[in-house]
């Protein structure tokens, strides 16, 4: 009959087959580490940045119809880059509101003044010639027209806008 070994030549027998599999182990890469793994990774990451992004531009372009017409941006130049207010509200007869009436207020308000805007009612400020643009959101937009073209079609193309439509 054959004896079992004791526990003490059980571990000394298990000592190389340790340092082989630790040897073995150095060697294997980590399934994160591989080239696959991280190619596919970037690329699902890429993917839903892009189409997170897309999204987000989609809303923040289009604006809703509720907006178009009942919103309207007063710029203080003429130039999509200079400061503007917006005004929302109604129209007369409770239709979309119309840019040239409500920057009209805006400039009679001094609401561009350093001073800040007259007391509601008691504007007293000179109001320029103002042109009506569609924003490329939808949005209607006043802008004065200074020393602009002439024309409300021509002036709105050089700010590389369209002329506003009240239809």
């Amino acid at each position: 009959m054959s004896e079992l070994p004791d526990d003490i030549e059980v571990q000394r027998r298990l000592v190389p087959v340790r340092v082989a599999v630790m040897e073995a182990t150095r060697h294997v890469r980590s399934p994160r580490r591989s080239t696959r793994f991280r190619t596919t990774r970037n690329l699902i990451i890429a993917g839903a940045a892009i189409a997170a992004l897309s999204a987000g531009t989609i809303v923040a372009v289009q604006a809703s119809q509720d907006y178009i017409e009942h919103s309207v941006q007063c710029f203080q130049h003429a130039s999509v880059d200079s400061r503007w207010i917006g005004v929302q509200g109604v129209g007369a007869n409770g239709g979309p509101l119309d840019p040239i009436d409500a920057c009209d207020l805006v400039w009679r308000e001094n609401a561009f003044s350093p001073d800040g805007p007259d007391e509601p009612g008691q504007g007293t400020g000179m109001v320029p010639d103002l042109v009506a643009c569609t924003l490329p959101t939808g949005a209607p937009a006043g802008f004065p027209r200074e020393d602009g073209p002439p024309g409300d079609t021509d002036f709105c193309a050089a700010l590389g806008l369209a002329a506003w439509d009240s239809d």
